[in-house]
């Protein structure tokens, strides 16, 4: 019979904006690697051949999965014929993008890439605001706290530390913290489970929480449980059943919530 060893409803804050000194982190980090950044740029790519195997050829080809196959223009341009072509452009692009990259990191007033940490500068409040919006809601931070996706990777490989990062809203359902992995894997569940959280959470803010994009994105994240937990406890999987194992996104009165459940057979 199957038994409910831990359980876990961990909730997604409205927003979280960065901590003091976060975004001029962020700038200084950007502006003080602007030559090493620009050098690496043209190591590796130093000329058209690279530009076109490394960035063109790949960026047209997922650009064509996008183009409907039955799709014809007003100028009865086939579907294929408009693949030809945009791929044809971006094979040829690469002057006016290396133009472009040499005017950013270009010394002007005596100063190294001026205008690319100009940029840097401006994009400043942009920054902040989507990491408020979207990232920091699911990473939280070492100072002011965690969030789910770390309070999740943290009880699904049994860390007893998980208990004192817990929040207001957040609800034991059962047990404790667990490690679901299997041996030689819990390090690599605590990693991707961060990671995998924080994306999936990501998209389905950029969805607002539709329904399709939810589903989808609680597959992909059971899938990656399923993958790597210990065959001594039921499959992960997306549903939330009572005799099964998940970790899943859920929205109820508005509120985005993580939701983790452990059964064994």
């Amino acid at each position: 019979m199957a038994t409910k060893v831990s359980g876990v409803r961990l909730i997604v804050p409205e927003t979280m904006p960065p901590s003091d000194g976060m975004v001029e982190q962020w700038r200084d980090a950007l502006k003080n690697s602007a030559i090493r950044l620009n050098q690496k740029r043209q190591l590796a790519i130093p000329d058209q051949g690279k530009f076109q195997t490394k960035l063109a050829a790949p960026a047209g080809l997922e650009w064509a999965k996008m183009i409907d196959p039955a799709y014809r223009s007003k100028s009865e341009l086939s579907a294929e014929d408009i693949k030809t072509a945009q791929i044809k452009n971006l094979m040829d692009a690469f002057s006016k993008w290396e133009l472009g990259l040499a005017l950013a990191f270009e010394t002007v007033d005596g100063v190294e890439a001026k205008r690319f940490k100009e940029a840097v500068d401006n994009k400043a409040d942009s920054w902040a605001d989507g990491v408020t919006r979207k990232t920091l809601r699911f990473t939280g931070d070492k100072t002011r706290g965690r969030s789910v996706a770390p309070i999740a990777a943290y009880w699904l490989t049994g860390d007893k530390r998980v208990e004192e990062m817990l929040r207001a809203g957040d609800t034991v359902t059962s047990g404790g913290p667990l490690n679901v992995a299997k041996t030689g894997f819990r390090t690599f569940l605590k990693t991707g489970l961060v990671q995998k959280l924080v994306q999936s959470g990501v998209a389905i803010v950029r969805s607002e929480g539709d329904s399709a994009v939810i589903d989808t994105q609680n597959a992909l994240i059971n899938e990656f449980m399923k993958g790597i937990q210990d065959a001594g406890f039921v499959d992960f999987q997306p549903l939330n059943l009572p005799d099964k194992s998940f970790c899943r996104y859920e929205i109820e009165n508005g509120i985005l919530y993580l939701n983790i459940q452990v059964v064994t057979p």
